[in-house]
């Protein structure tokens, strides 16, 4: 009797975090996201942007936070009991912020998508800092233009 493995993977499969926001979702690689923490005591900064809400100690590393609604020009979030921080890897490679962190209003889910599970949007509102307006299987989602925020934000940290 012979035995076949399945396989629970699909190749070129991505694990994708679906990142609540005030209005809408990001969608982000798994990779891209070092962790989601709870909310906690922003210490200030001082960075002119409003956008930039102050840094958080994580894990020894001064991490700046950015409020995504704001820096795409949209009202701030309402005060939320289940918001948390996204800390992204720096896509850059910058020694100064190897780290920046995104305010979310939710516990972030875990979606595994391939090519073919991602339709482009084009009808939907985008902001500057958004690269894309996609559509999958959880509902639409936008996919954000990390070098871009990233290069924004070393101007005012």
């Amino acid at each position: 009797m012979s035995q076949s493995l399945t396989k629970t993977e699909t190749p070129n499969q991505v694990d994708c975090l679906l990142i609540p926001l005030k209005d809408k979702n990001l969608l982000l690689p798994n990779v891209t996201v070092a962790e989601i923490i709870p909310f906690s005591h922003l210490l200030t900064t001082a960075s002119s942007a409003d956008w930039v809400l102050g840094r958080i100690d994580w894990r020894g590393t001064p991490v700046p936070v950015v409020c995504y609604e704001m820096l795409n020009q949209q009202p701030a979030p309402a005060p939320n009991p289940d918001a948390r921080f996204a800390v992204v890897n720096g896509v850059g490679n910058h020694p100064d912020m190897p780290f920046f962190a995104i305010l979310v209003q939710g516990i972030p889910r875990l979606v595994h998508l391939t090519e073919k599970d991602i339709q482009e949007v084009e009808a939907m509102k985008m902001g500057e800092f958004d690269m894309k307006a996609v559509s999958i299987d959880e509902g639409q989602a936008m996919i954000p233009d990390l070098d871009l925020l990233e290069n924004k934000l070393l101007d005012y940290v």
